[in-house]
C-alpha cells in the first residue's frame, strides 16, 4: 500500500506517447521498420532497448519514492515534507504534452532525432542524481527539491523521446509486446531502485546507493547508440490544435475535470504512510520497503485484472466498483486501529489495497481512451495523463498537510469519502456521447485515422 500511489503515478507518467508526426506515420507502414533501418536488430534486441530505457526510468523513481522517502522519514521528515517531496517529483510529468511538441520539432541532423534527445536526457538524469548525492536533503532542502524537480523533468523528456522512438521503430504487430516489456522494465526498475538500493545503502552507505543508481540508469542508454533512425517527415500536422478542439465537447471537459479528482484516496494518504509505519508504529525500513514492494507487485496484477473486468463489465462499472471497494477497505482499516501494530495486518491491507488500486488504475486509463478522439488519440490522451499527474501532485501535497492536523484513522476515513464523491461524474462520461461529438466536429473520414 505504501507505494501504490507512487507506482501508479509512475505508470501514468510512462503511458505510451504517440507524438505528432509519429501518429501520422502510424497511418501507413512503418518506414523505419519496412525500409530495413532496423534490419540488423532482431525483435528481441528492439524489445531489449525499450525495456532497458523504461528500466532506466524506474530505478530513480523507486529510489526516490521508497529508499529516499524512507531515509528522510528516518531523519525526521514530516508527512508534509513527504507530500512536498512527491509534489515536486510528480509535477514535471504534467508537462509531457509540451515536451512531446519539443521532441517532434527538434532534429540533430545526421545524429538523428530521437536518439540524441534520449541520450542527452539520460546524461542529465545521471548528473542530477550525482548532484543530489552531495546535497543534504534536510540542511539543503531547497537545493535537493530543485534537483529532484530537474531530474524528473529530464526523466519525463526521456520518456517522451523513448515512446516516440518506439513508434518510429516498431512494427504495428510488435507494439503490444513492446508495451508489455516496457511496463515490466519500469516495474523492475522501481522494485530494484526502491528496496534494492535501500539494502545497498544499509550495507555500503548512501554514496554507494547513489553510484549504483547512476550506473543502473546509464547502462541501458548504451543500447541506444546502435539505433538508426528514419528521417524527419516533410510535413507535421497541427494535432495539438485539433486535440484542444476536442475539449469543446462537454463530455471531454467533464472527463478533464474527472482526471483531476478520480481515485484520490491513495495519493492523499501516501505522505502519511512512511511516517506512520516507520516512526509511529516502529517498523524497520526493510519491513516498510517490503510493504512497498508487495504493493507494487499486486498493483501490477490488479492492472491485468482490471483490463479483463473492464472488457467484460465496462470501464465505468468496473471503475465505480473498484473505487467503492477502496473506500470500504480504507474505512475498515481505519476502524481497526488497535491492530495496526501487527505486520501481518499491514501486509494483508497492502495486498488487498494494492490489488484494487491496480484495477482502478487500469480502468481509469481505459475510460480515458474511450473518451478520446481517434484522430488525435495520442495528443488528447497525453493531456488526460498530464491532468492525472497534476491530481497526484496536489493530492499528495494536500495529504501531507492534512496528516499533520488530522489523526491517522481519520485520514483513512477521509480518503474513503474523497474516493467515492467524484464517482457522480461517471454518469455523464458516456463514450457514445463523446463519439457523437467527435463525429459532428470532424470530417467523416477523420474517424478512420489512428
Amino acid at each position: 500500500m505504501c507505494s501504490c500511489s507512487a507506482r501508479t503515478a509512475g505508470l501514468k507518467q510512462s503511458a505510451t506517447v504517440v507524438t505528432t508526426d509519429a501518429r501520422q506515420r502510424a497511418q501507413r507502414p512503418n518506414r523505419a521498420y519496412d525500409s530495413g533501418v532496423t534490419s540488423r536488430a532482431t525483435l528481441r534486441s528492439r524489445l531489449l532497448i525499450f525495456g532497458g530505457l523504461y528500466f532506466a526510468q524506474g530505478v530513480p523513481w523507486g529510489f526516490f519514492t521508497v529508499a529516499i522517502a524512507l531515509r528522510l522519514t528516518s531523519l525526521g521528515l514530516s508527512p508534509a515534507g513527504i507530500g512536498d517531496l512527491m509534489f515536486v517529483a510528480a509535477l514535471p510529468w504534467a508537462g509531457k504534452p509540451v515536451l512531446g511538441l519539443l521532441v517532434d520539432r527538434l532534429s540533430f541532423g545526421r545524429f538523428g532525432r530521437r536518439r540524441p534527445f534520449i541520450l542527452l536526457a539520460e546524461a542529465g538524469m545521471a548528473l542530477s542524481l550525482l548532484a543530489m548525492a552531495f546535497a543534504n536533503p534536510i540542511a539543503d532542502r531547497t537545493l535537493f527539491l530543485a534537483l529532484l524537480f530537474l531530474h524528473n523533468l529530464l526523466a519525463a523528456a526521456q520518456d517522451v523521446g523513448t515512446d516516440a522512438l518506439a513508434i518510429d521503430l516498431l512494427a504495428e504487430n510488435e507494439r503490444s509486446r513492446a508495451n508489455g516489456i516496457m511496463s515490466a522494465g519500469k516495474f523492475a526498475g522501481v522494485v530494484l531502485g526502491g528496496q534494492g538500493l535501500l539494502w545497498v545503502a544499509g550495507v555500503a552507505g548512501w554514496p554507494a546507493a547513489f553510484a549504483l543508481a547512476i550506473a543502473l540508469l546509464l547502462v541501458p542508454a548504451t543500447l541506444v547508440f546502435g539505433v538508426r533512425e528514419s528521417p524527419a517527415p516533410a510535413q507535421r500536422p497541427r494535432l495539438l490544435r485539433a486535440a484542444l478542439r476536442a475539449f469543446s465537447s462537454r463530455v471531454v471537459l467533464l472527463a478533464a475535470g474527472f482526471a483531476l479528482v478520480v481515485d484520490l484516496a491513495d495519493s492523499l494518504i501516501f505522505p502519511l504512510t512512511y511516517p506512520l509505519f516507520r516512526n509511529q508504529l516502529g517498523f524497520s525500513e526493510q519491513q516498510v520497503a517490503t510493504l512497498a514492494t508487495v504493493g507494487g507487485i499486486v498493483s501490477a496484477l490488479g492492472s491485468l485484472l482490471g483490463g479483463v473486468l473492464g472488457d467484460r463489465l465496462g470501464c465505468r462499472r468496473t471503475l465505480a466498483g473498484a473505487c467503492l471497494a477502496l473506500a470500504g477497505i480504507n474505512l475498515g482499516f481505519s476502524a481497526c486501529r488497535e491492530l495496526w501494530g501487527h505486520f501481518a495486518v499491514l501486509l494483508a491491507y497492502t495486498t488487498v489495497d494494492g490489488l484494487v488500486v491496480g484495477v482502478a488504475y487500469a480502468t481509469t486509463l481505459a475510460l480515458f481512451m474511450d473518451l478520446t478522439n481517434p484522430r488525435v488519440a495520442a495528443t488528447q490522451f497525453q493531456i488526460y495523463m498530464a491532468l492525472l499527474n497534476v491530481k497526484d501532485a496536489w493530492a499528495q501535497k494536500l495529504g501531507g498537510r492534512l496528516a499533520e492536523r488530522i489523526p491517522a484513522p481519520a485520514m483513512f476515513g477521509l480518503s474513503a469519502i474523497v474516493e467515492v464523491l467524484p464517482l457522480v461524474l461517471l454518469f455523464w462520461l458516456d463514450r457514445r456521447r463523446a463519439q457523437a461529438d467527435f463525429a459532428r466536429d470532424l470530417p467523416p473520414a477523420a474517424g478512420n485515422i489512428g
